[in-house]
């Protein structure tokens, strides 16, 4: 839906969840921006900042809810999913890294299939990133979820998603419990596909913050490797992540 000016109007029952950890430099241009896309209302889980993440994020028009100890991406994401479980007319669930800034406002094109009920999910795509890697994580995921769902995606570990609000709560009441941290992704496309909900992947021109070719780089993807080689492993052996 869009207004005259370009911007898209707020979708009915869509609401967006962005988990931050010390992202005061762009989660504000990331809510203004999810709010531009279409979403209804943002909720920013502050999983432990020690910056101005939270006091930003309220600024910038998001409902800020601030956990005390850091708990990971997965736990933050529930957090805020169980807050939101309550609302009624709840049609769509999207969830937004906080580094997104302004080009968060791509995901409208993410929205738009699962709000016209084309899809149960839709995943964005990123364009290819300079100098960001040598692919392994993301390599793995792919080999992992065509070797348990049959099915082949082009971006399995990426973080911007808009879901349909009524099979995200019944996978969790279902037992659904995602991992902390980088195995979330992953774990979340396998348990959805294995439960019979459709996906869609869309294209977007979003970017966000990439590690480089550093040593804090590589160390990040050893840890995204690990995280995802974990996630995909327990679903093999047919076990449930524990938060």
């Amino acid at each position: 839906m869009t207004s005259s000016n370009g911007h898209c109007r707020p979708e009915p029952g869509v609401v967006a969840i962005v988990p931050a950890l010390n992202e005061q430099l762009t989660v504000g241009m990331t809510v203004a921006a999810l709010l531009r896309a279409g979403a209804e209302s943002v909720i920013v889980v502050d999983d432990g900042s020690i910056d101005s993440t939270g006091h930003v994020a309220a600024d910038a028009g998001a409902v800020v809810v601030r956990r005390e100890r850091t708990g990971g991406k997965g736990v933050a994401i529930v957090d805020g999913v169980s807050l939101v479980r309550a609302r009624t007319g709840l049609g769509c669930v999207v969830f937004a890294d906080a580094d997104l800034g302004d080009s968060a406002e791509e995901m409208a094109k993410v929205i738009a299939p699962v709000a016209g009920g084309l899809a149960d999910m839709s995943i964005a795509g990123f364009p290819a990133a300079r100098g960001s890697g040598f692919g392994l994580a993301v390599g793995l995921a792919r080999a992992g979820v065509r070797c348990l769902c049959g099915v082949n995606l082009i971006w399995p570990l990426s973080g911007q998603r808009a879901l349909r609000a009524d099979p995200l709560f019944a996978m969790m009441d279902a037992g659904f419990r995602p991992e902390r941290g980088f195995g979330f992704e992953v774990g979340l496309t396998v348990d959805w596909l294995r439960s019979g909900y459709s996906l869609v992947e869309v294209p977007t021109l979003m970017g966000h913050r990439a590690t480089g070719r550093t040593i804090a780089g590589f160390a990040h993807r050893g840890r995204q490797f690990a995280a995802v080689a974990r996630a995909l492993a327990m679903r093999f052996w047919g076990e449930r992540p524990a938060l």
